[in-house]
């Protein structure tokens, strides 16, 4: 088995990050996410149950959404959690 990492770190306007988050829920739903850059090309085929994290952070000013995505290629099915998990969008409050 060969390992292989695609890592792309930069900056992007708040539009051009939900145009990603929308690729990669297409990705989700279509089994099969392709990362690229230049050169640099990945492909992840998520099937089965997918291990989800995700993690806020306020920091001073700083902020941080973190969301990380896990599965391995088996046959086995993992436990579900119980809780499910419920991520909204609305519009910022001026305080």
């Amino acid at each position: 088995m060969t390992n292989k990492v695609f890592k792309y770190e930069g900056l992007q306007e708040p539009a051009a990050i939900a145009e990603y988050l929308e690729a990669v829920r297409d990705g989700f739903a279509n089994g099969a996410v392709t990362l690229t850059q230049g050169e640099q090309v990945l492909e992840l085929l998520p099937k089965g149950l997918v291990a989800v994290t995700v993690e806020g952070k306020l920091k001073g000013e700083d902020r941080k959404l973190k969301l990380t995505f896990r599965w391995k290629e088996r046959d086995k099915e993992c436990a579900i959690l119980d809780a499910p998990l419920l991520i909204t969008a609305r519009e910022p409050s001026d305080a």
